[in-house]
């Protein structure tokens, strides 16, 4: 499946939105974040990340991801990682069609 959505060279095969819950689904949150960030930069036009309430100081304190960080980085780089999460969107459109959300936000 994955090969269908981004193809061997790198490339979207598509318009991609991911709609939050990036972190705190097992070991590797840090590296599905980074992947995500690189795609984000190398296709800027292609790929929409939004916010999902997991993406919070509170939810990753609860839950594994700022354990995750402290273990295999600092917590410099959870502040940053908290920070890039502030500034996700909310929501998006999708040619006037669809209205793409996350389940929920977090205080």
């Amino acid at each position: 499946m994955f090969e269908k959505i981004i193809d061997p060279r790198g490339f979207p095969a598509m318009n991609l939105v991911f709609l939050g819950d990036f972190v705190d689904r097992g070991a590797w949150s840090i590296e599905v974040m980074c992947y995500l960030l690189c795609l984000k930069l190398q296709h800027p036009k292609n790929i929409v990340m939004l916010r999902g309430n997991h993406e919070t100081r509170a939810m990753t304190e609860t839950f594994t991801f700022r354990d995750e960080c402290l273990k295999k980085f600092d917590e410099e780089v959870y502040e940053e990682f908290c920070d890039l999460f502030d500034t996700l969107p909310l929501a998006c459109d999708v040619n006037g069609d669809y209205l793409c959300v996350h389940g929920g936000i977090s205080p």
